[in-house]
């Protein structure tokens, strides 16, 4: 009866049994396809970027654009004033209307020479038709003469017309002789006239180059006065305006001090090439098209997906990183060159790896790794790992575990090789 109205005490429920267990929660050994990547630095440049500089001298005259602008492909940015070339430019226009005088005076005298050898080639043929008259003249004397002579030997006729025969036949040979030397002298005036059309001819050529040589010297002067307007060699953005009206502008090439401050700077960042530097134990796993996801501090909570453009496949001896590109569209601006954020790039896929979250792995102090494993009767037991892939949030595993082993996840305590605990 001295019980009466107590609780009999008798073994404890399973709820109090496990009230005082650790709780843990519960993550599996997953097997996908795990992407191997690379998180580097990242910094944004303008596509292309051109410094301005003035290849003639002057004060400048005409500022047409400032920071920030905008500017069309050859669109003007600045006049300088160049009142000297300007000079010059008349003086050689005035120089090209003297040489085109002479070269039409020698014109006329190459004209004058041609109808000279043509009026010299038609009096050679005139006294060449004279020649063969008085030859033919000669050979009809002749035959007179040696007609009459055998008349007169037959004393058919008498002496005196063999006479005249032979006086007509001396006037012809003598006419004949005439004419020969008329013709020897129309000969060589037909080449004293090709010569002088000849000379005239070179004469004309030459004065044709005179001013050839002044037109391009002209043109010379023209195109370097076109340097006198400073244009935009690209669509793109003034970034930066180092000149003011009135200043005084050098030539860089010829400048003794040759100032290396640009007159303007125009960026094309309609698309934007981002540099990486890739260290070299990942860089020969880079590849031209490989995916990338680009985050910027300046844009918190956005990620850029892009991919490789190129790559230098050149480790630079001072850092031991390969360059690589990656060129982004820009339509809206917002990637503004100078910024600096992180690339990741996905150097290959490893299927079928085993993967768990970082957490769920803990290493010594020697770096060997080890996992929480828990049984189907809630007993944990210490499962000694091997790593493989670290992407920072998640670790492969390459021996130690299989799929669908049910590991503790991560824990701020230390768990006992076959205690029990309570799953969550």
């Amino acid at each position: 009866m001295a019980g009466c109205g107590q609780e009999s005490a008798g073994e404890p429920s399973a709820a109090e049994k496990t009230k005082w267990l650790p709780v843990v929660s519960l993550v599996k050994v997953q097997m996908r396809d795990l992407p191997q990547t690379t998180t580097q630095p990242a910094t944004v440049d303008p596509l292309q970027s051109a410094e301005i500089h003035a290849k003639v001298s002057g004060y400048l005259q005409d500022l047409k654009v400032d920071i920030g602008q905008t500017v069309a492909e050859n669109a003007p940015l600045a006049v300088i004033s160049v009142p000297e070339m300007l000079r010059v430019k008349e003086s050689r226009e005035a120089e090209i209307e003297r040489l085109k005088a002479i070269e039409g005076r020698r014109e006329a005298e190459k004209q004058l020479a041609l109808a000279q050898k043509t009026a010299a080639g038609a009096f050679q043929a005139q006294v060449g038709a004279q020649v063969q008259q008085a030859a033919a003249q000669l050979q009809a004397d002749l035959a007179e003469r040696n007609r009459i002579k055998g008349l007169v030997s037959d004393r058919s006729v008498a002496e005196r017309l063999l006479i005249e025969a032979k006086k007509r036949y001396q006037s012809s040979a003598a006419a004949r002789s005439a004419a020969e030397s008329a013709l020897t002298s129309a000969i060589a005036q037909v080449e004293v006239a090709a010569q002088k059309a000849i000379v005239a001819q070179k004469v004309w050529d030459a004065a044709k180059q005179e001013t050839k040589v002044a037109r391009k010297k002209l043109a010379e002067m023209i195109a370097l006065m076109g340097y006198a307007t400073l244009t935009a060699p690209f669509k793109g953005i003034i970034t930066e305006r180092n000149v003011d009206n009135g200043d005084l502008i050098r030539n860089i090439q010829t400048a003794s001090d040759n100032p290396r401050q640009p007159l303007f700077v125009v960026a094309d960042i309609s698309q934007v090439r981002v540099h990486v530097p890739v260290p070299e134990n990942a860089a020969p796993l880079v590849k031209v098209g490989a995916n990338v996801v680009l985050t910027l501090r300046s844009l918190p909570g956005r990620k850029v997906k892009c991919e490789v453009t190129r790559m230098s496949r050149m480790l630079d001896e001072r850092s031991r990183t390969m360059l690589v590109e990656i060129v982004v569209p820009n339509p809206n601006g917002e990637l503004l060159p100078g910024m600096y954020g992180e690339a990741t790039i996905t150097l290959k896929q490893k299927p079928k790896a085993l993967v768990l979250p970082a957490g769920a792995v803990r290493f010594d102090k020697t770096g060997n790794a080890s996992v929480y494993v828990v049984g189907q009767d809630d007993t944990v037991r210490i499962v000694p790992v091997k790593t493989g892939i670290d992407r920072g949030d998640e670790i492969e595993i390459t021996d130690g575990l299989k799929a669908g082993d049910r590991v503790a996840g991560a824990m701020i305590g230390r768990l006992q090789p076959g205690q029990k605990v309570r799953v969550k």
